[in-house]
């Protein structure tokens, strides 16, 4: 058995600690591309609020709201991969993606809903082009809900807040 002086053990521990504090700084500092060009929210309308942890009856919002007429252009918010598609509801008419991030966005996973024409699973999307078109959710809620695309964001498979992220 070899004889380690205990500083160095000491060393091991405080250099790992930086490393970890800044790895988690520079991600509290990503910003992402907004999914709309322009920095429209989805506000409160008769529906409810789209901002993260609005009441919805029993439980809370888990995303935000991006405020976006039919057609419009839904923009990758990073680099991504899609990685699954799937169905907002029970109801197959509203249907989402799931999208891993990649190289420093690779902690990231995210699901957008209430879109269409979007490309096939395994498809690569840079960030800040076109990774879908914005549904029309009216048929569902009615005119009273402000149009909009639905973004629910996870880091390392927790939900987080994404709002200060865009």
């Amino acid at each position: 058995m070899v004889y380690k002086p205990r500083y160095i053990r000491t060393k091991e521990i405080v250099g790992t600690a930086l490393i970890t504090l800044l790895v988690l700084s520079i991600s509290q500092f990503m910003k992402f591309t907004l999914l709309n060009k322009i920095k429209a929210f989805r506000g409160c309308d008769n529906w409810g609020c789209g901002s993260f942890g609005a009441s919805r009856g029993e439980h809370k919002h888990k995303g935000i709201d991006f405020a976006m007429a039919e057609n419009d252009v839904v923009l990758a918010p990073f680099p991504c991969e899609i990685i699954r598609h799937g169905y907002a509801y029970s109801d197959l008419s509203y249907k989402l993606i799931e999208i891993r991030g990649l190289r420093s966005y690779s902690d990231y996973t995210a699901k957008i809903m209430y879109i269409k024409d979007f490309a096939p699973v395994g498809t690569i999307i840079n960030e800040g082009q076109k990774i879908a078109l914005a549904d029309n959710i009216a048929a569902r809620y009615s005119t009273t809900m402000t149009n909009h695309v639905h973004f629910e964001l996870y880091l390392r498979g927790k939900l987080i807040d994404p709002t200060n992220l865009f």
